[in-house]
């Protein structure tokens, strides 16, 4: 990672205008909550505070703040499609999105989350769903720093980020 896209990201967190730096941060989750509660923690020391903050203020989030947000992110099943009928079944006993960051998981790995995660009741899965969209919107913060972010997104929807090559999703 360069050192200069590193130092840009926490530039414009920490000298931005707060609707500047807020709008940066929507395109990695589309919570404007989330965007404005990281905002207020500023100055950042590095990416690693801007996540550390991250990950405690989506774990604050209610519940139905987080459903939209697992929206966002895409389905295992467009990464590796012979998962799909699991992540179906896993969607229809919890009534969300499966979300798994697949940064370093090949498919075997992603399928025994599948299965471990199936085995939960449901307030323990949403507070491993809610820790794995901390780990996707991570990502995505590193993809804004390496400047691989796509800028597309509706009002109120999950930007979606590019990651390096283990995001495959779109």
């Amino acid at each position: 990672m360069s050192t200069g896209g590193m130092s840009s990201l926490l530039n414009l967190l920490n000298g931005a205008e707060e609707v500047d730096a807020v709008a940066a941060l929507l395109r990695c989750c589309g919570s404007g909550r989330w965007a404005r509660e990281v905002v207020a923690q500023r100055p950042f020391g590095g990416i690693g505070d801007v996540e550390e903050v991250s990950a405690a203020v989506l774990a604050t989030l209610d519940w139905a703040e987080v459903v939209p947000l697992l929206d966002g992110v895409a389905r295992v099943r467009e990464r590796w499609p012979d998962l799909g009928r699991g992540e179906l079944i896993y969607e229809q006993r919890f009534g969300h999105r499966f979300v798994l960051c697949p940064a370093g998981l090949g498919r075997a790995e992603a399928l025994a989350a599948l299965r471990h995660r199936s085995g939960h009741d449901r307030w323990t899965e949403r507070a491993v769903a809610t820790a794995e969209l901390a780990r996707v919107v991570a990502a995505r913060v590193r993809g804004l720093v390496l400047g691989g972010v796509s800028t597309v997104a509706s009002p109120g929807q999950v930007a979606i980020c590019h990651v390096a090559d283990d995001d495959h999703s779109r």
